[in-house]
């Protein structure tokens, strides 16, 4: 495989791949409908532009999609008509029906497609991952995921035709580490508030192991800022995990409205050039990542009944896995 990777959008979560990509030794061609390509590659100091999406799609090897929510679809049904390996940035699609969609005309295709749940790759997730397997904790029987950042000013993130609001930009990654940990899920139990111009989500995930995950995520106007906390209770044991816990010190306040979200990228300790990396193992080698399409549907799945819950006020029913997997 030639070492030219295809970035789609250049805004938020590109100025996190970009640099991994280069990191991992690959060439890059940008192309962003929202005409910021430039700046983009300007800020990294690597890649280059492309004239459009077609001369992407026709130089590339690998395609990565990191433009908002709606035009996931289109745009991964675009790579797979050239049969590229496609990853995708959370989550994969807007709608259920469509991420339903997606992964079942990959898989027809036999083109991989990865969704981009970086979450599985931060180093404190990936620790608690592996103590829960070794046991540390015995049976898990609760967990308690926090999610929490500033409301969008601006931009397609407050359109939640087009986002999905709250409930797709934070608690997905939650939902899918819930699932990482606990199992498959059964029921959901969930509710929203919103109030001048912030929104809290609140789900209980009932497992089909009998575990229970409580899940919170937040956008607040709130001069906060970004913050995730777990914790995993189980027979023997309780793991928790706080990223304040991690700085040195703490400002809350004003001045740290416009703070962004992303880590300072390092080749060491950066979790989107594990996420890549990886990925591209499971390409080279036709092995398994650590995230798969079918993980990314599934999330979509939980998503989509906690979304049902909202709007009926009533518990939700999931399929048993074997059967959701059936008709994957």
């Amino acid at each position: 495989m030639h070492r030219t990777v295809g970035l789609i959008g250049a805004g938020g979560i590109a100025n996190a791949h970009l640099p991994a990509w280069l990191d991992l030794g690959y060439d890059v061609v940008v192309h962003s409908p929202a005409d910021d390509a430039e700046q983009l590659v300007r800020r990294h100091g690597g890649g280059r532009v492309a004239s459009g999406l077609g001369e992407l799609l026709a130089t590339a090897a690998v395609v990565d999609i990191c433009t908002p929510t709606d035009t996931h679809f289109d745009l991964a049904l675009a790579a797979l008509e050239h049969r590229l390996p496609t990853v995708c940035e959370k989550p994969l699609t807007r709608t259920l029906g469509e991420a339903e969609e997606l992964v079942a005309r990959f898989a027809e295709a036999g083109v991989p497609l990865f969704p981009a749940h970086v979450v599985r790759y931060f180093a404190e997730y990936a620790e608690l991952r592996a103590a829960v397997a070794r046991g540390d904790v015995g049976r898990v029987a609760v967990q308690r995921h926090t999610r929490q950042g500033r409301s969008p000013h601006s931009g397609w993130y407050l359109d939640a035709d087009r986002s999905g609001g709250v409930l797709l930009d934070l608690m997905i990654h939650d939902i899918d580490v819930s699932r990482w940990i606990g199992g498959e899920v059964e029921r959901v139990f969930a509710r929203t508030h919103a109030v001048d111009g912030s929104q809290s989500t609140q789900a209980f995930l009932t497992h089909a192991s009998g575990a229970i995950s409580v899940l919170t995520a937040t956008w607040t106007t709130a001069p906060i800022g970004f913050r995730t906390h777990f914790e995993v209770a189980g027979s023997h044991g309780v793991l928790h995990g706080d990223s304040d816990e991690r700085r040195p010190f703490r400002y809350q306040g004003e001045a740290a409205a416009d703070a962004g979200i992303l880590p300072d990228f390092s080749p060491l300790t950066s979790p989107y050039r594990a996420e890549l990396g990886d990925f591209l193992d499971a390409i080279a080698t036709g092995g398994t990542p650590r995230v798969t399409a079918l993980d990314g549907l599934q999330a979509m799945r939980v998503a989509d009944a906690v979304a049902r819950s909202v709007a009926e006020s009533l518990p939700i029913d999931l399929k048993p896995a074997t059967e959701e997997a059936s008709a994957a």
